[in-house]
């Protein structure tokens, strides 16, 4: 029943055209980020560390206008009617999510494999591991789940205003606190668990064993945020099911 569900979400967003902008935004950024670097100046590490920052400080944003988009086409279609009125309301719910984050997964992947296979492969840059064009985009999934239960619930609740607003915010949060002023507060903002997680791995797969002191550092904090972040989202998730549940579709105003 999920299955169908899902491929009820899929036909009701085909002219929305969801799947195209998450093709289209990856093989776009990928392409011009490697022709940009056929002629910088960059060595290999900062190129790669510069790409994936911008991915993740660009997913909060994407994440939100996403969201806002899917849950204004359900408001227009009969104020939520469909979903409220589903046999099993929660598993309609679901799927909303489910597609959005496999959607965005899928994007993720394939920004950062279209661009490590460029890289590695077309402009010969192997100080990096390919392997870690796959980990990282699997780490920068993994860290946006909260991000769509988030949104969805604002769009769905409130307006596509306040998670366009929110995710602006949090992409500038996540460009900010890639800096110094970060360093002992990020592992408690989800805005900031993809693009500095990604930085640290980034660190591990350059250095190795290198700087052993300042990797024991990085790797401390990157558990303490894995821990965080598992706890916050399986939280978030279960909330947003009981919200749900309950949720008689009322919604702010624009």
């Amino acid at each position: 029943m999920f299955l169908n569900y899902l491929w009820a979400e899929f036909k009701k967003t085909k002219h929305l055209q969801i799947c195209t902008v998450h093709i289209f935004i990856p093989v776009v950024t990928a392409m011009v980020f490697f022709l940009y670097y056929l002629f910088s100046p960059l060595g290999s590490y900062v190129q790669t560390e510069v790409y994936f920052q911008v991915l993740a400080m660009g997913l909060p944003f994407l994440i939100g206008l996403f969201c806002a988009t899917l849950a204004e086409q359900e408001m227009s279609a009969g104020s939520f009617w469909y979903m409220l009125s589903a046999p099993k309301r929660c598993m309609a719910f679901s799927s909303k999510l489910f597609f959005l984050i496999l959607f965005g997964t899928s994007s993720v992947l394939a920004a950062s494999v279209l661009f490590g296979t460029a890289e590695f492969f077309l402009a010969k840059q192997t100080v990096i591991a390919y392997s870690f064009y796959w980990i990282s985009a699997f780490v920068l999934s993994c860290t946006s789940i909260f991000l769509y239960i988030l949104h969805l619930f604002l769009a769905l609740r409130f307006n596509k205003g306040i998670t366009t607003s929110l995710g602006i915010v949090e992409s500038l949060l996540s460009a900010l606190l890639i800096t110094g002023l970060g360093d002992n507060i990020w592992v408690y903002i989800p805005a900031a668990w993809a693009s500095r997680l990604i930085t640290s791995l980034l660190l591990k797969f350059n250095t190795g064993l290198a700087e052993t002191a300042r990797y024991g550092l990085v790797k401390s904090g990157c558990i303490d945020a894995a821990i965080i972040c598992t706890v916050t989202t399986a939280a978030a998730l279960i909330a947003f099911e009981i919200w749900v549940y309950n949720w008689d579709g009322t919604a702010g105003n624009e």
